[in-house]
């Protein structure tokens, strides 16, 4: 089986990233010949790699281009099947659906909302609505879309014509149900949109880890806004005798910011600041650790990072948004708690510090969650039937008027 990754990036950026990076080996030791498309990063990475900047780009030039170059590549390899991940192009895709049996996978909401996060920056809400032109009057009073008109109407365009083409997918893969249900939502065939986590990277402990002496709490990920690190400063404001850890971008007047709010919430001194760990690293952060905090206000489409506290024995409280339920069981591996609310989240903490016995059970409980549904052999038996079936079951070409791409017209390719 010759396989074909389409995606942005090929370096250790961010979750996707260290995902497929994890995946290619799985792969080939199964025998499957990969060849990797990417418009930045390290071609060092993978053993066959195309260089293709347009991947990331968008606009009918760019289009046009991605799809001549691609068309030809594609038809040099003979790819039996094209795994596309992040492309935002659309001339990129449609080279890749005209080309043969096509599987995309739903990392993010790329391809189903123009904001690509369904998440209002002003009201700190997730957005439940089906991508539309309300879209443009929406972002100018909660601020979700780019206020650049050219980009906004390109993100509009991607979106409408990824659901436009849904037929023409041979499967669509999605990291959790939550995920799935947006997709059905938005008329994609049930039998060929499939709900497949992603594995944890990290091999699950035999035991939970000791508990460290003093009671700490971890944040681990993107300082951003919508993963709640202000929440995390703020819950751990309320708990005076816990120390918290933040590991993540924290650069520039980022760290001041953070710095700022620990001083106002009175936690400055029991803080740590850290700046990105490396892959190597991450299981000694979470040595350090009582309880990984996931204070997300966004709809994550699954969390790995949590399946990875997880594996090493650490149970998790988590906003209850997007994909969590996945993988975290409340009352048994963790505990859920609603998003944006430190109260919530200080209250789920201290009640499971109070109990060193219930910590160790929760670690034990998800370190079990991770061995028996998110080990690495399921995920790649999974993925390699639905690349079976997406070569034998795929139509030659649909043909009735949801799928001609007539919106898309690359200088007079159609």
């Amino acid at each position: 089986m010759r396989v074909v990754h389409v995606n942005e990036h090929l370096d250790w950026t961010g979750g996707v990233e260290t995902y497929l990076l994890h995946l290619l080996p799985l792969l080939d030791a199964e025998g499957v010949e990969q060849h990797f498309v990417y418009a930045q990063g390290d071609a060092n990475l993978t053993q066959s790699a195309f260089h293709l900047p347009e991947v990331s780009q968008f606009g009918w030039k760019q289009e046009a281009a991605g799809y001549s170059r691609l068309a030809q590549w594609l038809a040099a390899i003979g790819a039996d099947v094209v795994h596309v991940h992040r492309a935002y192009n659309l001339g990129v895709l449609r080279a890749c659906l005209d080309h043969g049996p096509t599987v995309v996978t739903c990392h993010d909401y790329l391809y189903l909302c123009p904001a690509a996060s369904f998440f209002h920056r002003r009201t700190r809400t997730i957005c439940q609505r089906h991508a539309g032109l309300a879209c443009f009057a929406i972002t100018l009073f909660r601020h979700c879309m780019t206020p650049r008109p050219r980009h906004a109407l390109g993100y509009y365009r991607r979106v409408r014509q990824f659901v436009g083409w849904k037929s023409r997918f041979a499967a669509v893969l999605c990291p959790s149900d939550s995920v799935r249900e947006r997709l059905l939502g938005h008329g994609f065939a049930a039998e060929k949109t499939y709900t497949l986590p992603y594995f944890c990277p990290l091999e699950p402990n035999a035991e939970p880890r000791p508990l460290p002496d003093q009671p700490t709490v971890l944040f681990l990920g993107r300082v951003r806004e919508i993963k709640g690190y202000d929440v995390f400063i703020q819950a751990l404001g309320m708990l005076p005798r816990v120390r918290g850890i933040m590991v993540g971008d924290v650069v520039g007047d980022g760290g001041e910011r953070i710095r700022r709010l620990a001083v106002a919430c009175g936690c400055v001194d029991r803080l740590d600041i850290r700046p990105w760990a490396h892959r190597e690293s991450v299981p000694a952060l979470f040595r350090e650790t009582s309880i990984f905090a996931f204070p997300s206000i966004c709809p994550e489409t699954l969390g790995i990072v949590g399946l990875e506290a997880m594996a090493c024995g650490v149970p998790v409280v988590a906003s209850d948004v997007g994909g969590v339920r996945q993988w975290l069981r409340h009352g048994e591996n963790g505990l859920c708690v609603p998003p944006k609310d430190p109260v919530a989240l200080a209250d789920a903490i201290h009640q499971l510090l109070k109990s060193p016995d219930r910590l160790l059970a929760m670690g034990r409980a998800g370190i079990a969650t991770v061995r028996d549904q998110f080990s690495p052999s399921q995920h790649v038996k999974r993925l390699l039937a639905i690349y079976q079936t997406a070569m034998t079951t795929q139509s030659s070409r649909a043909t009735d008027a949801d799928d001609r791409p007539s919106a898309v017209v690359f200088n007079g390719i159609n």
